[in-house]
């Protein structure tokens, strides 16, 4: 096996995580699944190529692994995956390392597609007034940029949004889903 077919999975989805390091295993590739933060660190020195991190883990921040991996794989190609994207999200994501990011489903093609830069077949852009492009959907990207901007500060992102902040925190927690 090379380095190059190496991929760790960081998904705190167990079913999930599993079926997709079943297709990359049958396909040749070499696989390692955690799923948190915790398990990253503990994992034995790796040279992973590639890794497939969940944005959201039960009560962590999956772009907090980016630097994690880049420490061990610096050439490591990362992509986000995603139930809840957004563009804050999205960029945030790059800045920190990510090659690229997709939102779930996924099919593996398309990460597979990601990986190598490839234009993507099945994940489609929504165009702006199409389903999904909704006033609530398109608030809560504005929220998470400006709190991404504010670098997490709630208190800041309120004063700048003119909110107060536990208007802010209820509206955060609406977009949260319960676990």
């Amino acid at each position: 096996m090379s380095q190059a077919q190496s991929l760790l999975i960081l998904d705190d989805d167990t079913r999930f995580a599993e079926t997709l390091a079943l297709e990359f295993t049958e396909r040749g590739w070499r696989v390692d699944c955690v799923a948190d933060l915790d398990e990253l660190r503990a994992l034995p020195p790796f040279a992973h190529r590639f890794a497939s991190v969940d944005l959201r883990l039960r009560h962590q921040n999956g772009l907090d692994a980016i630097p994690l991996i880049l420490e061990r794989s610096p050439r490591a190609r990362i992509v986000v995956l995603t139930g809840y994207g957004s563009i804050a999200t999205a960029v945030q994501a790059v800045k920190l390392g990510a090659f690229n990011y997709l939102t779930k489903p996924v099919q593996v093609e398309d990460l597979l597609a990601a990986f190598r830069g490839d234009p993507l077949q099945s994940q489609t852009p929504v165009a702006p007034g199409a389903a999904g492009q909704t006033l609530a959907r398109r608030e809560r990207e504005y929220i998470e940029w400006v709190l991404a901007e504010c670098g997490g500060n709630i208190s800041r992102a309120a004063r700048q949004l003119g909110l107060h902040r536990q208007s802010l925190q209820r509206k955060l927690r609406k977009f949260t889903p319960r676990v």
